[in-house]
């Protein structure tokens, strides 16, 4: 599935959607047509005002799109959970896994995965980090965002390997899905529990 953001009725960053949802359904399902969200993503008029999230649920084709109002969490701490067999490189409906591992997070208002000693992503987002002059995110994803995408193109994030022990070089961490632009949702340091 894809989740887009609306944002006053307009979808945000179709284009890395289309890329992302074509490059799944070719992966998995061997399909070389092209979809283009952009024409089939028809907003109603209750969400045509503010952020919306527009989810798209597909296979070979396109089976559903909703729309619903986007209350946004509250994450302010971040518990370091690792897991080396993880391996999420598409989007599923299925998310037994990063459900288990969300499940370990205590106190916690999110999980941060590492695979091999290296920072991947929450159970929800990509995440950043920020050193004081440069905002950095983890070369070892889970799963290539569209915002993540999106900020790297734009120059606005940079990638590097991220170990467990780099984390306390930097200041703040920052959560980024198709919902939550880069600094919406930060985390302090300190509030990464390991």
């Amino acid at each position: 599935f894809e989740t887009i953001q609306i944002s006053d009725g307009r979808p945000v960053n179709i284009p890395l959607h289309n890329r992302r949802m074509n490059g799944s359904r070719k992966a998995l399902f061997g399909r070389d047509d092209i979809i283009d969200l952009g024409e089939i993503i028809s907003v109603p008029a209750e969400h045509r005002s503010g952020k919306r999230k527009c989810r798209v649920v597909y296979s070979e084709s396109v089976h559903e799109i909703t729309f619903e109002a986007y209350p946004g969490r509250t994450i302010r701490s971040l518990k370091i959970v690792r897991c080396d067999d993880i391996d999420y490189p598409h989007k599923f409906c299925d998310r037994e896994e990063l459900t288990a591992l969300y499940g370990q997070r205590g106190p916690c208002d999110e999980i941060l995965i590492v695979k091999n000693d290296r920072v991947t992503d929450t159970s929800i987002s990509n995440i950043a980090f920020f050193d004081g002059s440069l905002w950095v995110t983890p070369r070892t994803f889970l799963l290539q965002g569209t915002k993540r995408a999106q900020l790297i193109s734009d120059g606005t994030i940079i990638e590097s390997d991220i170990t467990v022990t780099d984390i306390a070089r930097f200041k703040k961490a920052g959560l980024i899905n198709a919902m939550l632009d880069l600094g919406e949702t930060t985390v302090e340091i300190g509030s990464i529990i390991y």
